[in-house]
């Protein structure tokens, strides 16, 4: 089945093949050959695009670049501990990224690269995800509100990356994630709606729906795991590490010239958020900025 999937990637991708990269694909799909298909094909058609912002994700990863220093010790998107059922954790702390010097483009090209470095071990896929969305210290320039951007990156994570998220849980997230929240309800997909988990203030919730959680989660979220300082510099040595052996994400190309008819549905197309769908009558209430 590698062999066959090797050969259809070949036909349409011009890229080097490894054998890693296409077993990411075939153990989330649980080597249905087909799934395997699809989702590797939309991972590397919207890889090699510029879904959101102007940056390519695909393009390799310049690791003199003092962007992505500050990147790394900002300590935004924190892979942690994997938790005693197999489970790898992801913190993501909005609050510590400075807007004034990394874009949103930025971000998520740094979240497309620390995902597929998660998406390399095996142990990610297999067991799956949960992760932390931390709003601590995030302010409303924090949130996004272009139902475009939502949608691209849900559907990216819905349609291609290569990971099983078992929960989303959000903390601290205050009043202003509710229309965000709207928008991206709006994409995901029923399975995944049973998956969310609003904490609020309270982080017992989020152990409440993993209970591991609390053994791999920094003390700092209440948790018994390891500083958060020591998470970040550990991130920090295994992301260059990686990618210091050279970015897989790299080498892949497409050339739609070779796509099979067959392949062409592949990506789902997501309907477009009509913005009145909320309404515009009703009462309006200023958010205390200290709730957000």
């Amino acid at each position: 089945m590698q062999h066959l999937l090797r050969e259809e990637c070949i036909a349409l991708l011009l890229l080097s093949i490894d054998d890693n990269f296409l077993l990411m694909f075939l153990r989330h799909s649980k080597y249905v050959h087909s799934k395997a298909q699809a989702r590797l094909d939309n991972f590397c058609t919207l890889s090699t695009m510029k879904s959101i912002g102007d940056i390519v994700w695909a393009t390799p990863v310049n690791l003199k670049s003092k962007t992505l220093d500050g990147y790394l010790n900002a300590g935004i998107h924190l892979p942690l501990d994997y938790t005693e059922n197999g489970k790898i954790c992801v913190w993501i702390r909005l609050g510590v990224w400075n807007l004034d010097k990394l874009s949103f483009g930025q971000i998520l090209y740094y979240a497309y690269k620390v995902i597929f470095m998660i998406a390399s071990d095996p142990r990610a896929i297999i067991a799956g995800s949960a992760v932390i969305i931390d709003f601590t210290g995030a302010t409303s320039r924090h949130i996004r509100k272009d139902p475009n951007e939502m949608k691209s990156w849900v559907r990216f994570v819905q349609e291609a990356v290569p990971l099983r998220p078992r929960h989303i849980i959000f903390y601290n997230e205050g009043k202003l994630l509710d229309t965000m929240m709207s928008v991206m309800m709006f994409y995901v997909k029923e399975k995944m709606k049973d998956r969310i988990v609003r904490c609020g203030s309270d982080i017992e919730k989020a152990f409440e729906a993993e209970p591991d959680l609390r053994a791999v989660l920094p003390p700092e979220l209440g948790g018994e795991g390891k500083p958060v300082e020591n998470l970040i510099q550990a991130n920090k040595r295994h992301f260059l590490e990686f990618y210091g052996k050279g970015d897989p994400t790299g080498t892949i190309k497409v050339d739609e010239s070779k796509r099979p008819i067959s392949t062409r549905d592949f990506l789902h197309d997501y309907k477009e958020y009509d913005l009145n769908i909320m309404g515009k009558s009703g009462t309006y209430v200023k958010v205390d900025q200290s709730e957000i």
